[in-house]
């Protein structure tokens, strides 16, 4: 890439371009692309602003990274079609591309991960190390810029709500369960982002069944709870 953020090879324009509402990752290679931290902030923070669309200068000054550490990575995400150019303009006599995210939403093809083999289950490691090394460190930056505070008397939008659960329910419950956490967090997910007083809210949600651990049953076997 050139010093102003534009790939050596200027990327085709999108000037009319709207991202998809989901992008489904069906292959390894896309997959490791946007299981990378840094490549996964890029695609939040575009997300989060949909126009206009991002420079890696002000790319770099959201993410609080030099611009040089990025250039890589905008390129990779062009690459694998995970972001598109949008605009170009000159700004004090340089060139200036600026980027939107492919979709609003990415969302992993499940068959990436049949068979268990070797390759999946070493994207599928990395893509849970990053979604969780991303919310640690998006979560440290908030309480350093007091953006979270953690102090008794914190205001309740202000609070970090951090918590790890374990139950058991039954194969009923547990299906009740997923469907109202899935419906909570699609109710949750419409909020205009230009709406008078909005800020972006972070949330990991897993929900999985447990291994089993010394002397349990067999997790797949039914049990008299």
């Amino acid at each position: 890439m050139t010093p102003s953020g534009t790939p050596s090879s200027e990327p085709v324009l999108y000037p009319d371009f709207e991202p998809e509402d989901v992008r489904y990752i069906g292959d390894v290679e896309t997959l490791r692309a946007i299981s990378d931290a840094t490549r996964m902030r890029i695609l939040e923070t575009m997300v989060q602003r949909r126009s206009p669309a991002w420079s890696v200068k002000e790319l770099a000054a959201a993410l609080d990274m030099p611009p040089t550490r990025l250039y890589h990575h905008v390129e990779l995400l062009l690459e694998r079609d995970l972001i598109r150019a949008t605009e170009r303009r000159v700004v004090s006599g340089i060139i200036e591309t600026r980027y939107s995210a492919a979709a609003l939403s990415f969302q992993l093809d499940r068959a990436l991960f049949a068979g268990d083999t070797a390759a999946g289950l070493e994207v599928l490691h990395q893509t849970l190390a990053s979604v969780f090394d991303t919310a640690r460190a998006e979560i440290e930056l908030a309480i350093r810029l007091h953006v979270v505070e953690t102090g008794p008397d914190a205001p309740d939008d202000r609070r970090i709500l951090l918590t790890r659960g374990l139950t058991r329910l039954t194969p009923a419950r547990t299906l009740e369960f997923r469907t109202r956490l899935q419906a909570l967090t699609d109710e949750y997910g419409d909020d205009p982002a230009n709406e008078p007083g909005a800020t972006a809210i972070g949330f990991v949600v897993a929900v999985y069944p447990m291994p089993p651990t010394s002397g349990s049953t067999d997790p797949q076997e039914p049990s008299d709870d």
